[in-house]
């Protein structure tokens, strides 16, 4: 038997081949091509193990001994030969996505919104001024996109029939600290989740004030009341990403300017504003030794934000792209000690939506067997 932890680490980290028969029912374009390549961490194929786990799969050729193939009607997990005795379900790329959709200035969809598991993604952003080693932001020259130039990427996706989203994440790189920019992004902030107010609607930043002058400690509270009461926003992520010291530097250092200590204030003061399971943040597992990454969840967890694991991914033009991923036995370990801190402190390890686990590391209870 193959616990579910394992199996969902395994077929993040190593991939599956995707067999003609599994093709035949997949979504695709006018190429047949079923996925397209979008950030390193989401460029593959969700799956839907049953009620067991979510999980992003790399679509690969070879050099794996996982695949995904279509037994009469309905897909199945194999492991060479075996098969694994649980239903599997495909989650669809959006057509926009596949068949690289375009607005009427030109400007790829995908581009500005993306949907994965449930959840659409808006990009306000191109690019970003900070310059973390591993992102894949660094290649793209800033740009703030113009409201109106979104909402019409956001109602194409809301149209796409392929894959209709749950959910709203407002993502996108960290804003240039200029006035013009900050308060762009805070019109941003405001007018989506008022728009669609029928979405949950969810944050990725970093740690900042209302206004571009004013970004210290005592200028986040009224920032966060904005973003809760005014705008609407339920839950954010502020992703501290690393805890060591010496490892922030080196690998997103406008994140280690800041500091750590500004972020946990900026975190706490979050939980304080929105509550409970409102906050999350992610710690990228694979670039520090496993004790700091444990530390990093523990002070995050006794503060009542959510830890989020994300395993390292060596993407293509990045400064990392040849630095080797984590081994799946270290992953595990991690997960494991984790998970218990964040039991400890009456938490779990994020997201708290089920889907969009599909990749983080995660928990997951029980296990099966291959046939």
């Amino acid at each position: 038997m193959m616990q579910y932890t394992e199996m969902k680490i395994q077929l993040m980290q190593n991939g599956a081949v995707f067999t003609e028969k599994a093709r035949e029912h997949m979504s695709k374009n006018r190429f047949g091509h079923v996925s397209f390549a979008d950030y390193a961490t989401t460029g593959g194929i969700v799956i839907a193990a049953g009620d067991a786990f979510y999980a992003n799969v790399p679509v690969r050729f070879d050099t794996t001994p996982f695949s995904i193939d279509r037994i009469e009607d309905r897909f199945v997990l194999k492991k060479e030969d075996s098969v694994l005795a649980l239903q599997i379900e495909i989650m669809p790329v959006p057509q926009f996505a596949l068949n690289n959709m375009r607005l009427e200035d030109g400007t790829p969809i995908r581009d500005l919104v993306m949907v994965h598991a449930d959840r659409m993604r808006i990009s306000p952003v191109r690019g970003c001024e900070f310059h973390c080693q591993f992102c894949t932001c660094n290649n793209q020259k800033y740009r703030e996109i113009p409201i109106e130039t979104l909402e019409q990427a956001v109602e194409a996706a809301l149209r796409d029939l392929n894959h209709p989203p749950r959910h709203v994440l407002i993502s996108g790189g960290t804003p240039k600290t200029e006035a013009e920019s900050y308060e762009y992004l805070n019109r941003v902030y405001r007018f989506f989740p008022r728009k669609y107010a029928e979405y949950e609607f969810d944050v990725m930043l970093s740690p900042r004030g209302l206004y571009a002058d004013r970004n210290d400690e005592s200028a986040y509270e009224d920032f966060l009341k904005y973003l809760h009461e005014d705008c609407g926003i339920s839950t954010l992520s502020v992703n501290l990403e690393l805890y060591n010291e010496n490892v922030r530097k080196t690998y997103i250092p406008e994140k280690y300017a800041i500091g750590k200590e500004r972020y946990m204030q900026f975190i706490r003061k979050a939980v304080a504003v929105f509550g409970q399971g409102k906050i999350r943040s992610s710690l990228v597992v694979g670039l520090e030794d496993k004790e700091d990454t444990l530390a990093g969840v523990r002070e995050l967890a006794a503060c009542g934000c959510i830890p989020v694991l994300s395993a390292f991914v060596p993407a293509q033009g990045t400064f990392m792209e040849r630095y080797p991923a984590p081994k799946v036995e270290f992953l595990l370990e991690v997960v494991h000690e984790a998970a218990e801190i964040a039991r400890q402190n009456h938490t779990v390890l994020g997201p708290l939506c089920r889907p969009c686990t599909h990749n983080s590391l995660t928990k997951e209870d029980g296990g099966c067997c291959f046939l």
